[in-house]
């Protein structure tokens, strides 16, 4: 049997899932190399010579903390601005070109850094808008391509594989960001980065089609197993229910736990490397590899939690797993930023474990909201993105401005004391949020835009409401006639034993 014999008999959802998990490891490296390559673009260097003198080399660029923070932050005005505009698109033309295209495009731009760095702090802080812009595309359309790839029975899986991507590219550009920089150059962290998405780009393109219902390269049994019970494909002609998503409470709810969960690895990520060094006197190079291993375990409790989830699924109702695993991971974060808060500076290894809990509890919450998405918007999914993402992701840039105009002198531990007491009043309230609001099946905007949906209900549906619904319609208190006698005339009436659970069940068949 050959190769291209063997590549044909594969899923393609699983190939699918595998390059997904490639594409979302090189966006995020696109996305994090400039913040370890700005440490050795502004550190002076050491240079020994062979009659082992020492030469100190100054930096390359003497930008101020205030200017490499305007660089840095600059990727996440464009990247918020654009995430609905970006989800719309992904919504109406498919999310396969514009996952591959955006990536392949940040990619070129990451390439002219070097460049754009030696032009001023201005030309950087452009160029890095710029990418932000085309990084924007990314979340939203890779949720538009599962909306049609993603069955049920496996969709934790197969969602959660491939965006767990994004922390492991982000635990390498830490781990190896370093090594880059001081073996070759730091202008090598952005080429070796900008052409590994090209790369990718490449293989993406004829690897991948639009949607299975093009039947272009795959077997007809998984056409098959990915359409049943899927709801149909939108097309150019549909209007996306604006006023019903924003509208709706489960969609909120989700923005809640998705800015929750960023807070808390925003938080860690933009200042641990300066707390392990300042706060708790780490040397840099143990401060660096104790930085990248908590986004290790992001990446595999994301994995895992997929797969988790999937398995809970055909026991219990999708909601009860969604909210229960929200409910231990927010539990676990809030809990181990206590720890960190009441524990003294001196109890460094406690604290390490406490910022490793944090990171590795993010990724069941980032999970379990992920694929929430998929669970109630269907084909809206790429919509809901944009919106979560874009409120969710201003961390990135709120929880580095707050902590710098908290955090005065960052050898004091008790000024880092008021960023986890932010923290832990953050991520209680996103919990509460999610478990009053979450809903777990199709909501009603999402089922299609013919007018014989818009009577059913005007605001988010459950299971629930419509047992209750069923039930306030259809009850009665009387002794009813078939109860009376045995007569034949009154058989007719219902043949088998019904239960508002079945109502429940019957209801979206």
């Amino acid at each position: 049997m050959s190769l291209l014999t063997i590549y044909h008999q594969i899923p393609k959802r699983y190939i699918l899932s595998i390059l997904g998990f490639f594409g979302m490891l090189t966006a995020s490296i696109l996305r994090s190399n400039l913040s370890i390559a700005i440490v050795a673009m502004t550190t002076p260097t050491l240079e020994k010579s062979s009659i082992n003198t020492t030469t100190i080399l100054a930096a390359d660029y003497n930008w101020s903390s205030t200017t490499q923070g305007y660089i840095l932050s600059s990727f996440f005005y464009s990247y918020c601005a654009f995430q609905i505009p970006a989800g719309f698109l992904a919504t109406i033309f498919g999310g396969r070109i514009l996952f591959g295209g955006s990536i392949g495009l940040c990619a070129l731009l990451t390439l002219l850094t070097p460049v754009c760095a030696r032009s001023g702090p201005g030309t950087l802080i452009y160029l890095r808008i710029l990418e932000g812009l085309c990084s924007s595309c990314v979340y939203p359309s890779l949720y538009a391509v599962w909306s049609k790839w993603a069955p049920k029975n496996n969709k934790s899986a197969l969602v959660t594989v491939s965006f767990s991507g994004a922390y492991f590219g982000t635990f390498i550009i830490m781990l190896l960001g370093g090594v880059i920089a001081a073996d070759w150059s730091w202008e090598w962290i952005f080429y070796l980065s900008g052409i590994s998405a090209l790369v990718w780009a490449v293989v993406w393109f004829p690897a991948t089609i639009e949607s299975p219902a093009t039947r272009q390269n795959i077997l007809v049994e998984e056409v098959l197993y990915i359409e049943e019970g899927m709801g149909k494909t939108i097309s150019q002609k549909d209007a996306v229910p604006w006023k019903d998503i924003l509208t709706s409470l489960p969609v909120w709810s989700i923005t809640a736990a998705q800015f929750g969960t960023n807070w808390a690895i925003y938080a860690i990520f933009s200042e641990l490397p300066t707390f392990l060094v300042e706060s708790l006197d780490f040397p840099v190079d143990t401060a660096g590899l104790l930085a990248a291993l908590p986004w290790l375990l992001l990446a595999i409790s994301v994995y895992l939690t997929g797969i988790i989830s999937d398995k809970l699924v055909e026991k219990y109702h999708t909601l009860y797993v969604r909210k229960l695993i929200m409910a231990i991971s927010f539990t676990l974060i809030a809990s181990s930023f206590l720890l960190i808060t009441l524990l003294d500076a001196s109890n460094r290894v406690l604290i390490v474990m406490g910022v490793i809990i944090v990171m590795g509890a993010c990724g069941p919450a980032w999970a379990s909201s992920g694929v929430n998405q998929l669970d109630i918007a269907g084909r809206y999914v790429a919509v809901l993105m944009g919106i979560s993402n874009s409120i969710g992701s201003t961390p990135g840039f709120l929880a580095p401005m707050i902590t710098g105009y908290i955090v005065e002198n960052p050898h004091l531990k008790r000024e880092w004391n008021i960023i986890f007491i932010i923290s832990i009043v953050i991520c209680v309230l996103a919990l509460g949020c999610y478990l009053c609001c979450a809903a777990g099946e199709l909501q009603a905007w999402a089922l299609n835009n013919n007018d014989e949906y818009e009577p059913m209900l005007d605001y988010p549906i459950s299971s629930r409401d419509i047992t209750l619904g069923c039930y306030l319609c259809c009850a009665a208190g009387e002794l009813q006639a078939w109860a009376l006698n045995n007569n034949d005339e009154y058989e007719p009436m219902l043949d088998y034993p019904i239960s508002s659970r079945d109502i429940s069940e019957r209801s979206f068949e």
